[in-house]
């Protein structure tokens, strides 16, 4: 099996990315050719409208359709838009740490590629409350009437539960993907999952820190354009990635007792 991670920017107008950014946003992707040239349009616009210099990261995750080719034309013609990728597919844990350490901006952004929590809402709404936190999570559950169903809602309540029970984390939401941190946070964190589960990861070692966590209320869309992941099929992947962080949160957090 071969695996290579493509980091640097695939364009190479250096003098257009001289100027940091203080945004990045960084979206996974997998097999996504069928939504991609709307969510890139739509991500430029609504960041354009922010007036602060951002770039984006596209972080494909072993694509077997045309998403690499893609966004590898975005990246080319736009410089403020970039690239990783890695193949096979080795899981949204692995694209996440891509596009971390790929991003330069002060404030990292991440969304799932469907636009589910659509960014002219969520982009303005988590930099607002970065204001007041060291991490912003968008949440399906904490006042805004979800366009969800039924099935992904009971699974979704029962994983939430879970990491209630696991993490003492009080977030109502924790899977949504739309997430905004201050990127310095990443050298005190040591995130190792694979999955979905990262971002649980990321909330615990968080917590035992005593990172500051804010839950704002988005709107959410359900789309299938380009897929839908199968839930039952993969909750026994994500469930066993969950108890792994638990097990590597008691080592995180003996590593901060220690002298």
């Amino acid at each position: 099996m071969t695996a290579a991670t493509e980091k640097t920017p695939v364009n190479n107008r250096a003098t257009e990315r001289a100027e940091p950014p203080f945004l990045t946003v960084a979206i996974p992707c997998f097999d996504e050719e069928a939504i991609l040239p709307a969510t890139y349009q739509r991500l430029k616009k609504v960041c354009e409208s922010q007036r602060i210099p951002y770039e984006i990261i596209f972080g494909d995750d072993g694509s077997t359709d045309r998403t690499l080719e893609m966004i590898r034309g975005f990246s080319r013609d736009d410089p403020r838009t970039s690239v990783t990728t890695h193949f096979p597919n080795r899981g949204l844990g692995n694209t996440y740490r891509d596009m971390y350490s790929a991003a330069r901006g002060e404030v990292i952004m991440t969304m799932d590629c469907d636009l589910a929590m659509p960014p002219e809402v969520s982009v303005p709404a988590l930099l607002l409350a970065l204001k007041d936190a060291d991490i912003a999570v968008g949440s399906r559950y904490a006042g805004v009437k979800a366009d969800y169903p039924l099935k992904r809602r009971i699974f979704s309540w029962g994983y939430i539960f879970l990491n209630r029970v696991m993490f003492n984390l009080k977030l109502l939401d924790t899977q949504t993907g739309s997430v905004a941190f201050y990127r310095k946070i990443l050298s005190s964190l040591k995130l190792e999952a694979v999955g979905p589960e990262m971002l649980v990861e990321l909330f615990a070692q968080a917590g035992a820190l005593g990172l500051t966590i804010s839950e704002v209320a988005l709107p959410w869309i359900h789309d299938t354009t380009s897929g839908e992941t199968p839930v039952w099929k993969t909750s026994a992947g994500m469930l066993a990635g969950t108890f792994r962080v638990r097990w590597r949160l008691r080592r995180f957090k003996r590593g901060l007792a220690a002298p």
